[in-house]
């Protein structure tokens, strides 16, 4: 944790279609703007963000406010780095507003409304810390690469696909609908015409590096993999943990083979932030801590709650990318 060093000029980015923000029918957006004037920027369409963050930066904005969910903070993220490419990245802070916010359960600001807006006014004295965004790229296609904190592919790009269904989202808002991924790969395994299909898992092939250290995976079969730049998550569940504990830098993953023995006794434990000798020791769950990734899968990726199909030869990167400065109260 560091104080921030002194900020020139703040602004918000607000996303309108945000699940709080459309609630409030434009109340906290109209207070902002009385607030903040032109700093103020509502983004209907992540299209729109690289003109609004090339204004903000024109006029010397060095910490941004993002209130949105998980989608639109990696979104902007990606944004900021590519317009700040020349320059200082500007300080951030995250107001929750969105279906799922795991990003702000690690490092959201802490205030919220209008109480939050005078703060960011006021900004001497707000404590910081430093987290590094995994990029995603494909280095098969031509589509750009975007940062995300949480993600993975194999059976929880399944599972993201069940909790987007509008009957979750109905009744399990915001993070919870991210841990029903979890739970609902679970519950499927109980009814026995899904339970080959989830166990047999997708095509997944890995390699990682951590400095001069690399490791290959050779099982050809994924039933669950994740990967995380964030340092918590929300309920105590914390499904990682790091085999060489004296390395700090990186993103931490977890990758469950196909068919994995003593899965319920696994998620037992990973679901309550714990992971006994016997799990760290067992050859169907591996967990590190890589500085880049390589994967091979014929499964779609899902970075911040957004799903990116999987490309023609199945190859996907991770790696670290710039690192960013979080402030909070």
């Amino acid at each position: 944790m560091q104080r921030l060093e002194k900020i020139i000029q703040p602004a918000l980015i607000h996303n309108p279609n945000s699940r709080k923000n459309a609630q409030d029918h434009g109340q906290f957006v109209r207070m902002a703007r009385r607030k903040m004037g032109d700093f103020c920027v509502s983004a209907l369409n992540d299209s729109h963000l690289p003109a609004h963050l090339t204004d903000l930066k024109n006029k010397g904005v060095d910490l941004i406010a993002i209130s949105g969910g998980d989608g639109t903070v990696s979104a902007c993220l990606t944004t900021i780095a590519n317009i700040y490419h020349d320059v200082p990245l500007p300080a951030v802070a995250i107001l929750p507003s969105g279906n799922t916010n795991l990003i702000a359960g690690d490092v959201g600001f802490g205030l919220h409304g209008a109480e939050a807006i005078d703060r960011l006014l006021r900004p001497e004295g707000l404590r910081s810390c430093i987290r590094t965004p995994i990029r995603l790229s494909w280095p098969e296609d031509e589509r750009p690469s975007v940062l995300g904190m949480f993600g993975g592919c194999t059976g929880y790009a399944r599972a993201v696909r069940i909790a987007h269904s509008p009957s979750v989202l109905k009744f399990a808002p915001h993070d919870l609908a991210v841990f029903f991924t979890l739970f609902s790969s679970m519950a499927s395994l109980l009814f026995r015409r899904s339970r080959e299909s989830w166990m047999r898992g997708d095509e997944l092939l890995w390699s990682a590096k951590n400095g001069a250290v690399t490791g290959t995976e050779a099982d050809d079969r994924s039933f669950l993999f994740m990967a995380t730049a964030l340092e918590k998550l929300s309920h105590g569940i914390w499904p990682f943990w790091n085999a060489t504990s004296d390395v700090n830098d990186g993103f931490r993953f977890l990758n469950v083979k196909a068919f994995p023995k003593n899965l319920l006794g696994a998620c037992f434990n990973l679901l309550r932030g714990q992971a006994p000798d016997w799990l760290r020791s067992h050859e169907d769950y591996v967990s590190a801590v890589a500085k880049e990734m390589l994967l091979k899968t014929d499964s779609n990726f899902v970075l911040d709650g957004e799903v990116f199909p999987a490309s023609v030869g199945g190859h996907i990167k991770l790696e670290e990318g710039p690192a960013f400065r979080f402030v909070y109260v």
